[in-house]
């Protein structure tokens, strides 16, 4: 097998770039999975063909997929943005499964460079997409200009501070690239996320994550807003900060009326897509081993039965963590070390360390929807003090997760 990065040998400025991305990937790996992961049950990932070529291709396959087994992890994304291999890469869904955004990306792509007029293409290219950003700055954005693939194709990242309804990203970004054709582009660029409405089990496709190029000998560089003449262009360790300091903002209240909204959306009986049900469980004292506060680091290790417990019930439900580990009080932003944003990194290490099945971790006010919270507290489970624990609360699940037949009506 060839060494990592042995396409790049004799280009030492590439190798150079490499390794400053290679450095840096747990750290981006954290920050992807806290700013970036909408959903961990679907990506894209790149492919390498029997006869060379790159594919891509939507992991898990359905079969898989009904399973909830498979998910975007710390390590799926450090191996992405390590890039020892172009089939490490990824890309990730703008829109998650209840049609929320965490973020947008205007795409404004160069494919060819070999076209005529790719130099003009490509300088207006740039020029839309610094327009763009600097109408986002001036709405306090922090827009992150990175050059896509190094021939001329760029997008225009926003990092937001909440998860957005679907429709509203979409009319906003949108809105905001409507005026393409005035800076003579030959066509629409593209925007992520690229509808306001999705259809219950239908998958847009997804955007590669920043990092190595899949075809090209290309790493993302980020404009450089600070230039005054110099380099204009961050690339290795410099862009890699750029993006980790990104600050995320809110996305302003959309100025549609919810008349206009649902004026255009189609007007159709949705097809019904079964899903599991939602349990949220807890971790320290049901999962975790629990002996009181000792630290935001210090997570206990997996109880015994905790893991077999786990999986049964991913059969049967889509399993959300809900700890006070990432709750969030009113008013309080997941900011900083010891938010709970950086909390859920801890929490998703835990697990995908010790190998427990889960579709995410909640971060948030109050409880999220479901149809059973299993705790140590309130929907008894108790493992550390009642053996048959697990048994017990499996047995309760599934009761309270079968469908209640609605009574006769008695006649008067």
């Amino acid at each position: 097998m060839a060494a990592p990065f042995a396409e790049f040998a004799g280009n030492k400025r590439l190798l150079w770039i490499a390794q400053e991305w290679l450095r840096y990937s747990d750290e981006l790996a954290d920050w992807a999975m806290e700013r970036l992961v909408n959903r961990r049950d679907v990506w894209s990932q790149y492919t390498i063909k029997p006869d060379g070529e790159v594919g891509v291709v939507m992991l898990p396959i359905p079969e898989r997929r009904k399973l909830g087994t498979d998910m975007v992890t710390l390590h799926k994304l450090q191996r992405h943005f390590a890039a020892r291999s172009v089939a490490h890469l990824i890309g990730l869904f703008s829109i998650s499964d209840i049609n929320t955004c965490k973020w947008f990306v205007i795409d404004v792509d160069l494919h060819d460079e070999s076209v005529a007029n790719a130099g003009e293409i490509a300088e207006a290219n740039l020029t839309a997409c610094k327009t763009w950003a600097e109408k986002l700055r001036e709405q306090f954005f922090d827009p992150c200009i990175i050059d896509s693939n190094g021939v001329g194709g760029y997008h225009v990242w926003v990092l937001l501070d909440d998860e957005y309804p679907l429709a509203d990203t979409f009319d906003f970004v949108s809105d905001l690239r409507d005026d393409w054709a005035s800076f003579g582009l030959p066509r629409k660029p593209e925007v992520f996320p690229p509808k306001r409405h999705v259809e219950p089990g239908h998958l847009p496709y997804g955007l590669r994550v920043p990092g190595r190029h899949h075809l090209r000998a290309h790493y993302s560089r980020v404009w450089n807003w600070e230039s005054t003449g110099g380099n204009q262009w961050l690339e290795g360790s410099d862009a890699i900060e750029a993006l980790l300091a990104l600050r995320p903002a809110p996305l302003p209240a959309t100025t549609k009326t919810q008349k206009e909204a649902d004026a255009q959306q189609v007007v159709q009986k949705p097809e019904v897509t079964k899903r599991k049900p939602r349990v949220c469980v807890d971790l320290d004292g049901v999962l975790a081993e629990y002996d009181g506060w000792q630290g935001a680091e210090k997570i206990g290790k997996p109880l015994p039965g905790a893991l077999e417990f786990m999986r049964s019930l991913a059969e049967i439900a889509e399993i959300i963590i809900f700890t006070t580990r990432c709750s969030i009080d009113k008013g309080q932003k997941s900011t900083g070390r010891n938010s709970p944003g950086r909390a859920k990194i801890r929490v998703i290490d835990w697990l995908e360390k010790n190998k427990f099945p889960f579709t995410d971790v909640y971060v948030g006010q109050g409880k999220p929807l479901a149809a059973a919270f299993i705790d140590d507290r309130a929907v008894n489970c108790s493992p550390q003090t009642d053996p048959k624990a697990f048994v017990k609360t499996l047995e309760s699940t599934r009761e309270l997760l079968k469908p209640r037949k609605k009574s006769p009506r008695q006649n008067p």
